[in-house]
């Protein structure tokens, strides 16, 4: 489990050094404002999936962001297992985000040092094998 851990940071910082100083978690709760954006998907995972309580951010602001340091985007990472049948091998729920950084006033900005707030809309929802590689999936 380590080794899976120090290949997710490895990739991280490879894919977005500019952007992240590492990922990290979220709860549940958190994304959960991401899924209700499409509300019959959200209907159909929560039916079909049980859902883990932490999700795993992929990236991280770093601390030369003023005011997102520390802030999480996505995609974002959910282990689940299927409600039926109760055996079922667990599977990985990414959920793949269009950022917008905005200002003070909640205006888009091109400034994402400075940025103020952070919005993200879900575009896509991938079902994949747990443990897949890469670490980090791909966003379309």
């Amino acid at each position: 489990m380590a080794t899976v851990f120090r290949l997710f940071f490895v990739l991280t910082f490879a894919v977005v050094p500019c952007v992240c100083a590492g990922a990290g978690t979220v709860s549940f709760s958190e994304i959960d404002p991401l899924l209700a954006q499409k509300p019959h998907i959200r209907m159909f995972l929560l039916s079909t999936l049980d859902m883990d309580g932490t999700v795993m951010a992929a990236v991280r602001f770093g601390s030369h962001f003023k005011y997102l340091g520390g802030a999480r985007m996505g995609p974002y990472i959910i282990q689940a297992r299927p409600k039926t049948p109760k055996n079922a091998n667990p599977i990985e729920v990414v959920l793949c985000t269009d950022a917008r950084f905005l200002d003070a006033s909640g205006k888009v900005t091109q400034d994402e040092a400075n940025a103020a707030h952070l919005a993200e809309t879900l575009t896509v929802v991938m079902l994949r094998d747990v443990n897949s590689s890469p670490a980090i999936p791909s966003c379309p």
